[in-house]
This record gives structure tokens, sequence and C-alpha cells, in this order.
């Protein structure tokens, strides 16, 4: 069983959420593998910004044992230079996650997410796909 950390993209929350079968989620995989489970504060303000107001206590139950990790400069650095290499080759993202995956850089995560497409472009960012 795995025991490392991992940050995880509001993707993989969102398919969990509204999955009829959440075994089969890469969030229930990820628990099952007992990884140190982390989110962006970013990815965190994704989901909750899209969420009905009904849904806010299962969410606050799912981010319960969910570390947030902050925007900080470390972070902000990180997010400079993911900017600078996708726009040097002309495949820039999103900023949100251009955003996650620099707070996953920046603590040293895996980032784990069903966005393969937009994420695979980052050069030293180590995913975790489902």
């Amino acid at each position: 069983m795995e025991t490392t950390g991992v940050l995880i993209d509001a993707c993989v929350f969102i398919e969990h959420f509204r999955s009829k079968n959440k075994d089969n989620t890469l969030f229930a995989k990820l628990i099952r593998q007992r990884r140190k489970l982390s989110v962006s504060a970013v990815a965190k303000y994704e989901v909750l910004a899209g969420a009905h107001e009904r849904d806010m206590p299962e969410w606050q139950r799912v981010f319960e044992d969910v570390t947030v990790l902050p925007f900080d400069d470390s972070t902000a650095m990180s997010g400079r230079g993911i900017y600078q290499q996708l726009k040097r080759d002309s495949k820039l993202i999103d900023i949100g996650d251009i955003l996650v995956a620099a707070t996953a850089i920046a603590n040293d995560l895996p980032l784990a997410t069903l966005n393969r497409k937009h994420f695979e472009r980052i050069r030293d960012l180590r995913l975790v796909v489902g």
C-alpha cells in the first residue's frame, strides 16, 4: 500500500461526487492506497464555487480529511515558471490548472487528475491518472 502524498485535482473530487459507483473512482482508489490526500486552495475553490448550497454538508465531509495547501510565494514562483514554459511552447492552459500544477510542484507531490491532456504539457509534473 502507498503511504506517499498526492495532490488531488478538482475533477477527481467532482467525478467521485457525481458517481453512482463511488468505489470505482480515482478518489476511492487513492483512499484505498492509503495516500496522504491534499488539495490546492485553488482546486478546493473550483469545487466549492460550482457546488449547490444543498450539497455543502457533503462537500465539507469530503474535505475533512484532506489537507488544503495554500497558494504561497513558492507556489507563485512555480506557477510563473510553468506559465513561461507553456507560453514558450505555445501550449497554454487554463490559469486554474497552472496554479494547481504549481502547487503540486512546489510541494513535491504528484497530481491526481482525470485531465491528462492539459497536465501532460507541464515538465516536472508527476501525474497519477484515472
